[in-house]
This record gives structure tokens, C-alpha cells and sequence, in this order.
């Protein structure tokens, strides 16, 4: 009596199977995403131009060094009141900075966590860049809190 193999040819079947499996893999990480989305815009976070936030923005002036290695750094000082009933687990001021021609030399930024409803933040946004001209100007660009 002879022995026959049956050889069973299942590449058709694992190539159906795995792309199902890349396929619930796609459709459960959109689904994912969807929900972390969702989950942002309920905590109904704001980021707003200047002056339509809940922090009032006040006593801010900016100062100038120079480094002879480096060359300008500036710090604008201020202080912002969180005037909601909410307590923020974080905000942050922007501010555009311009040398005496008017050209935009970058951003300055501070940020805090935890600021409470009727909480005062005194900041310090320093200027992320060191420009070889002279910051003379600056304009509160942005104000986010969530």
C-alpha cells in the first residue's frame, strides 16, 4: 500500500486572514483617535486671540539684553488673572516680538499648570530665538487655557 500526502495549500486563506486582521487594526486605531479627540473637545479647552480669554492680561512691559556671543534676548513680564469659575490645568501667553523696522523676530512663550479660578500668574515670556537686531515692539498674539 502506498502512502498518500495530502498537501493543503492555505497561503490564500493566511493572506485573506492577516489582511482582515491589519484591517480591524485600522478601524479600532480611527475609533481610538476619534474618542482621544472627543475627549479634548469635551474638556472644553480654549485658545482664543488676545482679550476673549478668561485671563486678563495686565501690567506687561518688556525688557532687553544683549550678548556679545549670542546676540538679543528679551523677557516680557506681565501678569494674568484667571478671572472664570474654572481652575485651568494649563495655560500659556504668546506674543509676537518686532525689531524698529517692524520685522517679526519670533515668539515669546510662558506656560503654568494648575492655574485656579481667581489664581494671579506673574510670567515670564522669553523670546525662543537670539536675533542680531534689537526687540523694540512686542503684541500678545495668543492666550490658551484648558
Amino acid at each position: 500500500m502506498e502512502e498518500v500526502k495530502l498537501e493543503v495549500d492555505n497561503s490564500n486563506n493566511e493572506k485573506k486572514s492577516n489582511s482582515k486582521k491589519i484591517w480591524i487594526g485600522v478601524v479600532g486605531f480611527a475609533i481610538l483617535l476619534a474618542i482621544i479627540i472627543g475627549i479634548v473637545v469635551g474638556l472644553g479647552g480654549e485658545s482664543s486671540p488676545a482679550g476673549k480669554s478668561k485671563l486678563d492680561i495686565s501690567n506687561v512691559s518688556m525688557s532687553v539684553e544683549y550678548n556679545e556671543y549670542l546676540g538679543y534676548s528679551a523677557v516680557i513680564k506681565g501678569t494674568a488673572k484667571n478671572t472664570s469659575s474654572r481652575n485651568y490645568s494649563y495655560a500659556s501667553v504668546e506674543f509676537s516680538v518686532y525689531d524698529a523696522s517692524g520685522n517679526n523676530l519670533g515668539t515669546a512663550l510662558a506656560n503654568i499648570n494648575n492655574l485656579g479660578s481667581g489664581d494671579t500668574w506673574r510670567f515670564e515670556a522669553s523670546l525662543f530665538s537670539f536675533p542680531s537686531s534689537r526687540p523694540t515692539t512686542y503684541k500678545l498674539v495668543e492666550i490658551t487655557a484648558w
